[in-house]
């Protein structure tokens, strides 16, 4: 068990993480970047390495690396170099990928990630960055028979060339969970800032970790295994664990541990050895003949730095102090920049004081009809403007809540002015005293026990009674007034 193996020892772990920048076209080629297009359609003779073709630099990866850097707190480099790491894999038409080995762009950063304390509260562990390099990702072996029919490995080159940030952290994670924890913090920071969609399920945010363990209370490292293509956060953390858990069972039966790559298997939860584990004189680096060094005016980091977006920190810190939102609903705005923005444009027409109500509406009723019409925030109908409209209804009892949930679907999906809706559909709110006590007295006389229960002292009546108005009214009665017509009519 995990359990008895960290009584012993001390896990060390560092993440590498390769991610995919925003960018239309490749690192070095013209070719797009899509996804979901048939294989090898978005590849040309620069990705393949022809002879005579030589790789011209996507300036637009220039300024991502520089946000990214500003972003992590690392110094942004004034000059870079561009290598190539040889290595012979199908998957890699040139014989060699284009990276950066001894100058990267980015290098000593750092990043802080929160997790929960002895005491349940959140406590702060700065994680160091020890480099983020650019490169240019390989192609895709597909080994799955049901794509290949059984015919070996297929190669799809689509992927090959398109711009990477690989980026390094210290070994200073202890745990699967920080673990865990560094890499939502890390893609929540590259999404806020535009520098890449990572969306994991595209692959454009991948991770490999390196994990060793070392003897509780001692300095040195352990020898270390490296875990590859980790695409999901659930796995990471168990792969994590696993490992933690095969090192610390050789340790214990007097056994080392050998310098290798691994694979997890999510149906066993177990790793295995791919290969023994490669050095960097394995990959014979040296500086690409064909690309100068990459020189950066400190301008245009400056440039990069005073239109930097806010930072998710800043961002969290400003919802729960200006807006007195909750830190579980504060971060969820932070995770998603696309999600934040929406809700401070719907708070910028309802106004702060009412950035609590606002805030349960997105993450319950909004992200809900989401999910049920399979839509992005982009693609939904709903916008900012008009969630502030139906709200504002609401807010003057023209509409009740319910009834502005059963529009929710209608509005994301296809739109409209809720008043307009509102008219048309018969819902605008029945708070006309004389049109209600008709409907409280019949729900009174239909359910005399729950009258009898409210005036002995059981306040549930009260809230079932107006369920029976409401349903009278078809969900259209004024909450306030109808609890004050009842709370009258029944002696309260």
């Amino acid at each position: 068990m995990i359990e008895e193996t960290l009584e012993r020892w001390e896990p060390v772990i560092g993440l590498e993480v390769h991610t995919h920048l925003a960018t239309k076209s490749k690192l070095f080629s013209p070719a797009p970047v899509e996804y979901g297009d048939a294989p090898n359609h978005r590849v040309h003779v620069i990705d393949l390495g022809l002879p005579g073709v030589l790789p011209v630099l996507n300036e637009r990866v220039v300024e991502l690396a520089i946000r990214l850097g500003i972003a992590v707190h690392a110094e942004v480099n004034l000059r870079s170099v561009f290598a190539r790491k040889n290595y012979f894999y199908p998957d890699l038409p040139k014989g060699y990928q284009i990276s950066q080995y001894e100058d990267p762009v980015v290098s000593n950063g750092w990043l802080d990630i929160e997790l929960p304390g002895d005491d349940g509260q959140l406590e702060t562990r700065r994680i160091g960055i020890t480099r983020a390099h650019l490169e240019e990702d390989a192609g895709k072996s597909i080994h799955d028979d049901a794509v290949t029919k059984g015919r070996g490995t297929h190669v799809d080159l689509n992927r090959s060339g398109v711009p990477l940030l690989e980026i390094v952290s210290e070994p200073d994670l202890r745990s699967a969970s920080e673990a865990g924890a560094y890499l939502r913090a890390l893609r929540s920071i590259l999404r806020t800032i535009g520098v890449s969609e990572a969306d994991m399920e595209k692959g454009q945010f991948r991770c490999d970790a390196n994990v060793s363990l070392r003897a509780i209370g001692t300095e040195p490292f352990g020898t270390r295994t490296e875990l590859k293509n980790l695409n999901s956060f659930r796995y990471v953390e168990a792969a994590i664990e696993a490992e933690i858990e095969r090192q610390g069972e050789i340790l214990d039966e007097g056994g080392s541990i050998v310098q290798a790559t691994m694979a997890f298997d999510p149906d066993t939860q177990t790793t295995r050895v791919l290969r023994t584990k490669e050095n960097a004189d394995d990959y014979r680096y040296f500086p690409d003949p064909d690309l100068i060094p990459l020189l950066i005016p400190a301008d245009e980091v400056e440039r990069v730095r005073r239109e930097m977006p806010e930072l998710p920190d800043a961002k969290l810190a400003r919802f729960v102090g200006d807006f007195g939102l909750g830190q579980a609903d504060a971060r969820q705005f932070t995770e998603s920049q696309e999600l934040a923005e929406y809700f401070d444009r719907v708070v910028a027409r309802t106004g702060a004081e009412r950035a609590k109500e606002v805030a349960k509406w997105i993450l319950r009723d909004l992200l809900q009809a989401l999910k049920q019409l399979d839509l992005s925030l982009e693609a939904s109908a709903l916008t900012p403007d008009k969630l502030a409209a139906l709200l504002e209804l609401v807010e003057k009892g023209r509409l009740t809540p319910r009834n502005a949930r059963d529009l929710f679907a209608l509005l994301v999906e296809h739109g409209g002015d809720p008043e307009s809706l509102m008219v048309e559909r018969g819902l605008e709110a029945v708070s006309d005293e004389g049109a209600l006590e008709v409907a409280v007295q019949e729900a009174i006389d239909a359910n005399p026990k729950a009258a009898e229960s409210y005036r002995a002292g059981d306040q549930k009546s009260l809230n079932f009674l107006m369920g029976q108005v409401m349903k009278k009214t078809q969900g259209k009665a004024d909450a306030g007034t109808t609890r004050k017509l009842l709370a009258a009519k029944l002696g309260g």
